[in-house]
Parts: C-alpha cells; structure tokens; sequence
C-alpha cells in the first residue's frame, strides 16, 4: 500500500466511506503534521458534520475494519488543561477496543502508525 491506496470501503446510513492509507513504503511512522498534509492531497478531509455522523453511528462501523483506527482528518480540537482551549492540538480517530468502537484523541505532534487509515467520503 501506498499514499492514496483505498484499503477498505463502508456505507453508514446511506453515505458511502473509504479508507485511504497515507503512508508511504517503509514508513514506520508519521507525524501528524505530515499526516494532515497526506489527508489534503488524497482528498480525505473531512467537515464537522461528517465526522460527528461517524462518531455518532461509529458502531455500525463494519466488523473488518477494526484492524484499523479511522482518523478523522479535518477537525482539530485544542485542549489545555482545563478542556478546550487554545492547548495542545488534537485528531480524533475511531478504534475498536474492548468489544466496541470508541473514539481516541492522537496529537497533532504525535507519531501515527501504519494502523491508522484516513476516512474520506465516496461514490464508490
């Protein structure tokens, strides 16, 4: 796989999803920053509404994929110390953990590894 690669697809309620694999060969890990760069060249990211769609509906996310964290690209929330703020910047991302799909919180600054798959709206 390689930048761009589609390693799965899904439909929630009649909105059709891939997975984009951002990582090219040999990668063992990114920053984040290079992540949302990757995201803006494969077309995979996302607006608030949709990300609060597959949040919300994150348990119909499909069985095989749960190898994978789906990043949510495109909302960027900053938290300091006392909640949201002007801290530290933060990707949401949805993980299958303990029998359910629950959403994680990766830095901006932070290493993502090849688990990782940007969710991106399609017509497949």
């Amino acid at each position: 796989m390689t930048i761009g690669d589609i390693a799965e697809r899904f439909e929630i309620g009649g909105v059709r999803f891939e997975l984009v694999d951002f990582f090219k060969p040999n990668e063992m890990f990114i920053e984040g920053t290079v992540m949302l760069k990757r995201a803006k060249i494969v077309g995979a990211i996302i607006n608030d509404e949709t990300a609060q769609r597959l949040l919300l509906n994150r348990h119909r996310i499909p069985k095989e994929l749960r190898e994978f964290d789906v990043v949510l690209a495109g909302p960027v929330r900053r938290i300091d110390g006392r909640g949201i703020g002007r801290g530290m910047k933060f990707i949401s991302y949805i993980h299958y953990r303990g029998g359910l799909w629950v959403e994680g919180l990766g830095g901006v600054r932070y290493d993502w590894s090849p688990k990782a798959r940007l969710v991106r709206e399609s017509d497949f």
